[in-house]
């Protein structure tokens, strides 16, 4: 957690100092709360019984998804991530604060981060709103501010196409845009066993060629880190699955 935090957090002052570039797209990005927490270990059983209720609360009060998901990799373990829609950027009906469910999970976690993350469509190959297999494969990549266009290209333009062309067929790209570094990526992609058996991307649009692009990557970047989860289906909910 505190690895991926380091990676993921800077200062208010960075995140609005830097410039913010817009990008065309087909469809409106979707915006998403994505909280990464640190659960202490002699209370995971009081905090995902916090969660559930949690889950039940949110959607009682007709919010489309609450998803949750457990870490299986990683220092600092037992760690979480739970994934709503943003209130911030989305309309979504309130709910009343509890004082003693605040409680219940302060006392259970060590900490915890919220990330706003800006979901682009021309980035992603969606299969829908649901999780789409048991485990999650989540990969943080971090460009420098210079590189932050030219990383999303290269997504749009060259990543995403040969992804789809080699039969991929869930895959949520987008970027931090609250909470975090703005030149920070993140790519969503799941699968039904860990590790993944995927299609054979190489094969379907030429070894060469997928080379190519991959070998694209790093030259961009300035950190990445990869993360597996396990999605938490009873902690979960998704409206009208």
């Amino acid at each position: 957690m505190n690895r991926l935090t380091t990676l993921l957090v800077t200062s208010l002052g960075l995140l609005f100092l830097a410039p913010i570039t817009l990008w065309a797209q087909d469809e409106d990005p979707v915006r998403i709360s994505v909280r990464l927490i640190d659960v202490k270990a002699d209370s995971v059983a009081q905090f995902e019984a916090a969660i559930a209720d949690r889950a039940e609360v949110v959607q009682a009060a007709g919010h489309p998804f609450f998803h949750v998901f457990q870490r299986l990799r990683g220092l600092d373990l037992p760690g979480y991530t739970l994934i709503t829609l943003d209130g911030a950027y989305n309309e979504l009906p309130s709910i009343a604060a509890d004082p003693a469910w605040g409680d219940r999970i302060s006392h259970s976690t060590n900490d915890s981060t919220l990330l706003t993350v800006e979901i682009y469509p021309a980035l992603s190959i969606d299969a829908g709103t649901a999780p789409s297999g048991e485990f999650l494969r989540v990969r943080v990549r971090t460009t420098s501010p210079s590189n932050r266009q030219a990383y999303f290209a290269w997504i749009e333009d060259e990543l995403a196409p040969a992804l789809r062309e080699g039969g991929i067929t869930d895959l949520r790209s987008g970027r931090i845009i609250m909470g975090g570094n703005p030149n920070t990526f993140v790519r969503f992609s799941f699968a039904n066993e860990f590790p993944a058996q995927g299609p054979d991307i190489a094969a379907a649009v030429g070894e060469r060629e997928f080379a190519r692009i991959i070998d694209r990557e790093p030259g961009l970047l300035v950190s990445s880190e990869d993360y597996v989860y396990r999605f938490r289906d009873d902690l979960s909910f998704t409206a009208d699955e």
